[in-house]
């Protein structure tokens, strides 16, 4: 709790509020635009998923303020996603692009090669995995939060705060080395990362193709700008 701001984990009676403030927030991502069902469905299978950082912040009145997205472990995650909820995901994502031919040919012309390409690696990722000796040495172990949404008229509030916040105890619950985060970068919230002690680390592609600032939070260390990261006010 923070203030009249209480931060929980998503459960299902918030999935259709928070996926459908992405979609408003993010509207210039991809993702967003593949419609309100498929939304939903993805929302569901984050949550399901093992190692899933899954927050909402709730206003004293119960109304939905915020939401954010990570993992502690991004790639098992993904995995998982794609093995439990796969299969969904592309139904929704086929009957929506039926139904809306600009989107279909967005979807087709500028990503299906490349999700084509990302399903046989995460296929072959699974039939080939190694497995890992016991006290292997994996290096660190880094978490990421790939989203954070605030509502429009609560920006500036402390909501943000009070969800990173969240996020990056249960990567120190998880024993996580550091954080990643990952905004669009006509997203101005660059500055805001770095008040908090969150570090400029380059611009990434996402699985979908599109170019992302990165930002890291190490986490070892203890209390918030220690291991390298500047201190940011409470």
């Amino acid at each position: 709790m923070t203030g009249a701001v209480q931060i929980r984990p998503v459960v299902s009676a918030d999935i259709a509020e928070a996926s459908a403030l992405h979609r408003e927030i993010l509207d210039m991502e991809f993702l967003a635009r593949c419609g309100p069902a498929f939304m939903r469905a993805y929302y569901r299978a984050w949550v399901e998923a093992p190692g899933a950082i899954a927050l909402v912040a709730r206003g004293a009145s119960g109304e939905l303020l915020g939401a954010l997205l990570g993992a502690t472990d991004p790639a098992t995650h993904v995995r998982a996603m794609v093995r439990q909820s796969g299969a969904r995901l592309v139904v929704h994502l086929a009957l929506y692009a039926a139904g809306h031919p600009a989107f279909a040919r967005e979807l087709v012309v500028s990503r299906g090669r490349r999700y084509l390409r990302g399903v046989a690696r995460l296929v072959g990722s699974r039939l080939s995995r190694p497995r890992e000796a016991p006290g292997e040495d994996r290096g660190p172990r880094v978490g990421e939060v790939t989203h954070v949404l605030v509502r429009a008229d609560r920006q500036g509030s402390g909501v943000g705060r009070a969800l990173l916040d969240a996020a990056v105890a249960a990567g120190r619950a998880a024993e996580l080395d550091e954080l990643v985060l990952v905004t669009p970068p006509d997203l101005a919230a660059g500055g805001f990362y770095r008040h908090l002690g969150w570090r400029a680390d380059g611009e990434v592609t996402s699985r979908s193709d599109e170019a992302f600032v990165r930002y890291r939070y190490l986490l070892r260390g203890g209390g918030r700008g220690d291991g390298g990261n500047p201190p940011g006010p409470r």
